[in-house]
């Protein structure tokens, strides 16, 4: 026989797994332990479902995790939940959801907090109620509070508070406070260019096309799928053009590119704004019709073409995915694989990941929230701690710990100046200057450290995009003539250009350039040859920048391209006399090397000079 609430058992059963699909586990849990109270079949399916989420393995363990209701800590404040929960239908006892009403509980614990603002445990179980109700949006500011009222006295569990508070941004209600986004633009797009695209950007990869079981395989149907790096990648079997010598010469992977040519739209998408943004000016600087590049909120104009611009948060199991954009060359050996896999990760969290903003650290980046908790905000710092801490429980993930290769997070606590997670550990060497933060570089002495640790200082200090903190550091290690990795010498004399050009003194800029170029391998010598040239256009010294832009151009589709970008930079400082050969040049070597955009634009330009 069926028992009298067998259909309610069912209705929260099935209102479990939407929650989970939704993204909000807790309330899933929730439901589906007020399920297994009622007894029957879908009791027994409800336990079932508990079973399955605590065993997710491509969930954070705060995602996993089963909450339990607080207990009031003062003494005096017992008397008034008493009183209070009695009121609304709860228990003062009751320490997770179960047959009492959550509505009710929520009702009572939002009372008490407002009764007595101060009571942290009172708003604690105020967020873990709606939490469980499935009301993310309203459960982060009353874990907010509690972050507000604990930070100093028990930072612990301000830091445990807003750990969870980063899981319930993420899911469906609280998508306006999410962090973990995927960025997209999508414009207009006619199928016949996709062939001229491709010319245009060697440096996108066809993948292979997604096809749904059962739907038309017709090419008219098809959706193309690419990836567009911020370099060419070999195909397999292919040698790579430059040897990766460290994580940061790897490819990465700048926006997955969508062509549907049944509704003929062109997509990008990233969950890095910063690089999708990269990939929409170069294609609307290179595209007829378009200019420039906007915010990801809605319709805008990208130049004349049309564009749509949304960020929509990523799924729990996807939170880390702004960490897999890298790219590894086929025909790398596994056990150096692994090593550069590892070493991305530090780059990524130490040099990358602490710049980006966070609404969870209240419009702060990483590192500016580090500063701030250095000074003395102990809020922030709790946030700052959380925000950590969740990041690592995305990479303690079963289905990811090959992936992250052992990569220790107390690394990143310490760039940005938070105790480590277990001391006794010792998970990074306190002499270690990769990770140090800011104000450890700066307290160094550049001439006192030998050439391995001057050299491991400016690549760590490279990172944190601090002049001031660099610029002393990469004054000794060039003085020295010190050899180190492209990248990072581009990062240590970059602020001692910016500083002579900041001073109206190009000679010394040019003098720093022509020092690092004596040690840069060719890659980065031609990044520093640009440079140079660049800033002979914006001095007025034109002759000297066209010299320099013509010993760049080479006779092939790349130097179509640096033609024109050369000729553009020689426009934008109003040497047009200077910029009329180089756009003839763009424009005959594209025509030869089948460039369609880059001659049309640089034609558009020539006549323009007219």
């Amino acid at each position: 026989m069926t028992p009298p609430d067998e259909p309610t058992s069912r209705h929260r059963l099935h209102e479990g797994w939407d929650h989970l699909r939704a993204g909000r586990p807790l309330a899933a849990r929730a439901c589906w332990r007020q399920a297994a109270l009622h007894g029957g079949d879908a009791a027994t399916a409800a336990s079932q479902a508990i079973a399955t989420l605590d065993a997710a393995g491509d969930l954070p363990a705060a995602a996993r995790a089963s909450y339990h209701l607080r207990h009031p800590t003062a003494p005096a404040r017992r008397a008034a939940w008493d009183r209070r929960l009695h009121e609304g239908g709860g228990e003062s006892n009751q320490s997770r959801p179960g047959s009492t009403d959550l509505a009710s509980m929520a009702d009572a614990f939002g009372r008490l907090a407002q009764e007595d603002p101060t009571d942290a445990d009172a708003w604690y179980n105020f967020g873990l109620v709606l939490a469980w109700r499935g009301l993310n949006r309203e459960a982060v500011p009353a874990f907010e509070a509690v972050v507000a009222l604990e930070a100093s006295a028990h930072f612990e569990r301000a830091v445990e508070a807003w750990t969870l508070a980063e899981l319930l941004r993420q899911g469906a209600g609280a998508y306006e406070l999410a962090d973990a986004l995927r960025y997209s633009f999508t414009i207009d797009w006619d199928p016949v260019d996709t062939d001229a695209l491709l010319r245009e950007f060697p440096e996108i990869r066809r993948l292979p096309a997604p096809q749904a079981p059962g739907l038309d395989s017709s090419p008219a149907m098809q959706v193309e799928l690419f990836e567009w790096s911020d370099r060419p990648i070999p195909a397999p079997g292919e040698p790579p053009a430059v040897r990766p010598d460290s994580a940061a010469s790897l490819p990465v992977v700048l926006a997955t590119l969508f062509i549907d040519r049944s509704a003929r739209k062109l997509r990008l998408s990233s969950p890095r704004v910063d690089t999708l943004q990269q990939v929409e000016e170069r294609l609307l600087a290179r595209m007829p019709g378009g200019a420039g590049a906007g915010a990801y909120s809605g319709d805008r104009n990208g130049g004349g073409i049309r564009a749509l611009r949304e960020a929509t948060p990523l799924p729990l199991s996807f939170l880390d995915a702004d960490v897999w954009t890298v790219r590894l060359p086929a025909g790398i050996e596994p056990l150096r694989a692994d090593d550069l896999r590892r070493e991305w990760v530090e780059h990524y969290y130490e040099d990358s990941w602490i710049h980006a903003p966070r609404q969870a650290l209240d419009g702060l980046s990483p590192l500016d929230a580090a500063g701030r908790a250095r000074d003395g905000d102990l809020v922030i710092r709790a946030k700052l701690a959380a925000v950590v801490d969740f990041r690592e429980q995305l990479a303690r993930r079963p289905s990811a710990e090959r992936l992250y290769h052992g990569y220790p997070f107390d690394r990143v606590r310490r760039r940005l100046g938070l105790a480590p997670a277990d001391p006794a550990a010792v998970a990074v060497d306190p002499g270690e200057l990769s990770c140090a933060a800011p104000w450890e570089l700066a307290a160094l002495d550049p001439p006192s450290l030998d050439d391995h640790r001057l050299a491991e200082a400016v690549a760590s200090a490279s990172g944190l995009l601090d002049d001031a903190v660099t610029a002393p550091l990469a004054v000794e290690l060039l003085r020295r003539s010190i050899r180190i990795e492209g990248a990072h010498l581009i990062g240590a004399v970059s602020p001692l250009v910016r500083g002579a050009m900041h001073d109206a003194d190009p000679d010394a800029a040019l003098g720093w350039i022509e020092r690092a170029r004596s040690l840069a391998d060719a890659a980065t010598a031609s990044m520093l040859d640009v440079w140079r040239a660049e800033i002979l256009a914006r001095v007025g010294r034109p002759e000297e920048s066209l010299r320099a832009y013509r010993g760049l151009i080479r006779s092939d589709a790349s130097g179509a391209v640096a033609a024109l970008d050369a000729a553009e930079t020689l426009i934008d400082n109003r040497h047009h006399d200077q910029a009329r050969p180089l756009l003839d040049a763009a424009r005959d070597l594209a025509r030869s090397a089948g460039l369609p955009w880059t001659e049309l634009r640089a034609r558009e330009l020539i006549h323009g000079l007219r």
